[in-house]
């Protein structure tokens, strides 16, 4: 049905897409959906005879994260009704899905999916093993503790799925090319221009790549590189033939993790695979031939996942076996696709990496590619899948072939709430790095970045803190309680040198007028000063959030998060005027930043440069080139981003070791003790401070999260998201960030919350939670969320102080409520102020007994 092999490829088009698999199909689809026209779809081999055709055919939308569980739930209803559109048979079949639990953490695991689906109004159920044997009797269920039932899921034929989307995308005037190769894409002044193929070149505004296991060559192959962070591993699957008994074409999907399989039924048979513990990565090198030639049956390896099938169905011991596929599956560094505009190149995007979840992922995320290109944002945050998470430091084989053997069997690993990679390690680190180890830093990784957690003191049984895992109180839990402690009544120090940090010049005012462009707040402050600012889009939402330095006249400081690096650079980027006077640069490896916490920080520092610290000398949100030690030029800074008095210091890298430790020498007085992140996720969370990529994200605008402060509405000065916000003031907001603390909840026993857990106010389901951390100063749990209530007509409700005040609250926890009190300001001082009477009461009692 496609253009023949002979026949000539236009001069030019709107949009090439390279890659005819699923993925591509389905951007191409959306894209005419949202009234494109020339578009054209470029296939290496025949369309759909790559992966598609070797895809086990299922759409489950137990997923990870929201966004990919609300991608699979999109792909649901669009295959369903493929067949009435196009005429084509899917083979779409709704047999739902059984989640199986060998063990209760397992099992805590699905009740916490079950809680987040529901938010999403994914119907699913949390049953008993008795209940699995009713829905698909060839199951033993003996050795089961319950299982999430999702009836909603479905299976298809990959390939008819691939083909219904072609012939609708066809039909709207797609232009399908097939055994059509392209070379590399052409890239001019920033911006896509062409794409060169082994049959000729196509001019093209915007050019997607969807080429699956070849995303990453082919961006490769330009003169300007396209860093795309995915490497090919086997994956392997069984097909029996028919049992004696056929199995139902509707027999509900088994998705074993604990087993490490995944089956459906195939034909009166069973289709079954998993992921191993010891998977075969390939094409390290690239194209290889004879590692394409090689993958052939591999029954030894496959022999676990046979050995944990028969377990989970005995049945199939007497079964015949007809084919065992080994087929490639592209896989990322963090398990989840990549998607959008890459930085740097505008019209480059990219759709690709799909964690063996291609299926289930591609009708939702073509659909937002397709608005990506078309409004220049999706129609719902994905951050978490933005290719601009990663860098180019993440493209080296060497560390993708080391992080896939440990990516690949993660899928179907319990990851509890703060498990860290084992792979890809210290691959940027401070230059104290080895000064922490040696004190007990227990370390986790940031972008790339070592950061600290917590400090384990000596004595401690390190090895048993380093493989505890469970959603419940965890071992470090007092160790992080006395880095808070000290915080509050002494100084500790935190090595915070991961931070995102640019420098932004210009010869005249250039860079103050940039900054007043982009940034809510007013940067038009005195030299010395530091502003808190969001980076807003169009709609009013974060694009980043940072604290801004003005070092001089026309010099500024940017600290940003540390995976906002590649993301917040494009930002800005993509916003500056092409002018040889103003100058941006990455300084984030040329400073180290320490962070002083504490009442002490300022006794410390006073020593320390034989300069006041105190408020009246060094007021709050100020910055000071000072000499620390015998070090120079080091930036002080009133701030910790904590709500808790200290300092920021940021130093060249090769003063860092020096003032470390004059610092940690000159504090041993005072109390001083090392911190990690943990602590400072604490303090923050209690002062209820949202962070960027956790609570904050494009779609929320600083009136929905209580920044109002921080936005220079009273300045006749034009900035990004303006008229979105002047707008949102009139008509009020729809959603509202708040606090939350948790009453009536055993720190000791009950699951503790971590993110993503529904909030329900008198009854009803008004938002979810999107971080949270045990208070040490209000002795509580407190999560931060979102409230965002309807009408009875299910349309955007107005929320108001009133609305929040006067609810009453509760928090799902892995199915079980919590009741909780809900602010719009801290609590931690009203709980200080009443800890501090009740210690005053106690003593005046104790004294006149």
């Amino acid at each position: 049905q496609w253009n023949s092999v002979s026949a000539a490829l236009p001069a030019r088009a709107r949009v090439v897409i390279c890659g005819g698999g699923i993925v591509g199909t389905s951007v191409a689809y959306h894209l005419v959906k949202l009234g494109w026209t020339e578009i054209v779809l470029l296939e290496q081999g025949r369309l759909g005879a790559g992966t598609t055709r070797f895809c086990a055919g299922i759409v489950s939308v137990a997923k990870p994260l929201s966004v990919e569980s609300k991608m699979a739930d999109y792909s649901n209803a669009l295959y369903e009704r493929l067949e009435e559109e196009t005429g084509v048979k899917t083979g779409f079949v709704r047999t739902g899905s059984l989640c199986l639990a060998q063990n209760q953490d397992r099992f805590l695991s699905l009740k916490r999916l079950a809680s987040r689906l529901k938010v999403l109004g994914v119907s699913c159920n949390v049953i008993k093993p008795k209940d699995v044997a009713r829905l698909h009797p060839l199951v033993n269920i003996h050795d089961l503790v319950g299982a999430l039932h999702l009836p909603g899921d479905c299976v298809v034929s990959p390939p008819d799925v691939n083909h219904a989307l072609a012939v609708a995308s066809a039909a709207h005037g797609v232009q399908i090319y097939e055994h059509t190769s392209v070379n590399h894409v052409v890239v001019k002044k920033g911006h896509v221009t062409a794409v060169e193929t082994d049959r000729g070149s196509i001019e093209c505004e915007y050019f997607v790549n969807c080429a699956g296991q070849w995303a990453y060559e082919l961006g490769q192959s330009g003169e300007v590189k396209v860093s795309v962070p995915l490497h090919g591993c086997e994956h392997f699957y069984l097909l029996t033939k028919p049992l004696s008994e056929p199995v139902q074409n509707d027999s509900p999907v088994l998705i074993d993790m604990d087993g490490r399989i995944y089956a459906r039924a195939w034909h009166g048979g069973i289709l079954s695979g998993g992921f191993e513990k010891n998977p075969k990565p390939i094409f390290t090198e690239g194209r290889n031939q004879l590692e394409i030639q090689n993958m052939q049956e591999d029954w030894d390896h496959f022999e676990p996942m046979l050995s944990a099938l028969l377990r989970r169905m005995p049945g199939l011991e007497s079964c015949e076996i007809q084919q065992l596929v080994n087929c490639p599956e592209s896989f990322t560094p963090d398990m989840r696709c990549l998607m959008g505009e890459t930085p740097g190149i505008y019209g480059y995007f990219v759709l690709a990496g799909m964690n063996s979840s291609g299926l289930s992922f591609a009708g939702g995320a073509g659909k937002y590619l397709a608005e990506w290109i078309t409004y220049g944002y999706p129609s719902t945050s994905v951050w978490h899948l933005d290719i601009k998470r990663f860098g180019n430091l993440q493209s080296s084989r060497t560390f993708l072939r080391h992080r896939v053997m440990e990516v690949m069997p993660l899928l179907y690993e319990l990851k509890v709430p703060r498990w860290d990679f084992q792979t890809g390690r210290q691959l940027r680190t401070s230059p104290l790095y080895d000064r922490l180890d040696t004190q007990g830093a227990r370390w986790m990784e940031k972008h790339g970045f070592e950061r600290a957690k917590y400090f384990v003191p000596a004595g401690k049984d390190l090895l048993a803190l380093d493989q505890s895992k469970t959603f419940y109180k965890p071992d470090w839990f007092d160790i992080v309680g006395a880095e808070v402690k000290c915080c509050k009544e002494a100084v500790c120090v935190i090595d915070m040198s991961s931070f995102t940090k640019f420098e932004l010049t210009s010869a005249g005012d250039q860079a103050l007028q940039l900054l007043q462009r982009l940034c809510a707040n007013d940067l038009d402050v005195p030299v010395g000063h530091i502003v808190h600012t969001g980076m807003l889009n169009q709609r009013g939402g974060y694009e980043n959030d940072c604290s801004v330095v003005r070092l001089s006249k026309n010099s500024f400081f940017i600290i940003s998060p540390t995976d906002q690096q590649v993301h917040c650079w494009s930002w800005i980027k993509k916003h500056m005027p092409s002018d040889p006077q103003l100058h941006l640069e990455d300084v984030s490896w040329k400073y180290t930043a320490l962070n002083l916490i504490g009442p002490r920080a300022m006794d410390v520092l006073s020593e320390l440069s034989y300069v006041s610290m105190t408020p009246e000398h060094f007021p709050s949100l100020f910055c000071k080139e000072m000499s620390v030690g015998y070090a120079n030029g080091i930036r002080v800074m009133s701030m910790t981003h904590t709500g808790e008095p200290g300092f920021m210091l940021y130093m060249p890298i090769e003063y860092a070791l020096h003032v470390y430790n004059e610092v940690m020498s000159v504090g041993q007085k005072y109390g001083i003790r090392n911190a990690g992140y943990y602590a400072l996720r604490s303090l923050r969370i209690e002062k209820f401070f949202a962070f960027w990529g956790q609570d904050l994200d494009s779609f929320t605008t600083p009136l929905e999260c209580g920044r109002e402060f921080r936005v220079k509405f009273d300045k006749d000065t034009d900035f990004l998201g303006r008229d979105a916000l002047l707008r949102q003031r009139v008509e009020g907001v729809t959603r509202r960030f708040v606090m939350l603390v948790l009453e009536d909840h055993d720190t000791e026993l009950d699951v503790w919350p971590w993110w993503g857990e529904p909030i329900y106010r008198n009854g009803e389901l008004v938002g979810v939670t999107t971080s949270s951390a045990y208070s040490y100063t209000l002795q509580r749990h407190v999560c931060l969320g979102f409230l965002s209530p309807t009408n009875t007509d299910g349309s955007p409700a107005v929320v108001t102080a009133d609305f929040i005040n006067r609810g009453d609250y509760e928090v799902d926890i892995a199915g079980q409520k919590f009741p909780a009190k809900a602010k719009l300001y801290p609590f931690s001082s009203l709980f200080a102020q009443q800890k501090r009477r009740k210690d005053n009461m106690e003593l005046s009692n104790f004294q006149s007994k």
